[in-house]
């Protein structure tokens, strides 16, 4: 009884700890993440997002830290950038297939399917560049990043 007590509760914190450690992950990706992904790929473009990704990182962050952070990124571009063209995609499609005339509900199960296979993809192709740069920069310019996310998600000026 005793070790078979151990081996759920053994298994109960390792459910816990690998949730919380995906949880942290998406959040540390939706963080920087999130800069990239609110300003439409398939307007900008992967390229022009990175451009753009990195003028946001430059305004919030230190020079030192926006230097830093866009080295990386600039450095791994070539690891993600296919991902994000995928992502893009995905995204317009599904956007058309929900506001297409004749609605389809059928298309558009399959298209947030899509959409999401392509999230995922992307922000698998992201993490490590992203963890990378992160730790490139001081933990006040990883501060401001957070704090400034969260503010623009609440319609807040973050300076």
């Amino acid at each position: 009884m005793g070790m078979i007590s151990l081996a759920r509760s053994g298994r109960g914190r390792r459910s816990v700890v690998l949730a919380a450690s995906i949880v942290l992950n998406i959040f540390l990706a939706a963080v920087i993440g999130g800069h990239l992904l609110r300003n439409h790929f398939a307007e900008v473009g992967p390229r022009g997002l990175l451009v753009r990704a990195l003028a946001r990182a430059e305004a919030s962050l230190s020079p030192a830290d926006a230097a830093a952070f866009r080295a990386v990124l600039h450095r791994d571009a070539p690891q993600y950038e296919p991902a994000a063209k995928q992502l893009s995609a995905a995204r317009g499609q599904l956007e058309d297939t929900i506001t297409a005339e004749q609605f389809d509900e059928d298309a558009v199960r399959q298209a947030l399917a899509t959409w999401r296979v392509a999230s995922d993809h992307f922000f698998d192709a992201f993490s490590e560049p992203l963890v990378d740069a992160l730790a490139k920069i001081s933990p006040d310019g990883r501060l401001r990043l957070v704090t400034e996310r969260d503010a623009e998600r609440r319609g807040i000026p973050a300076h």
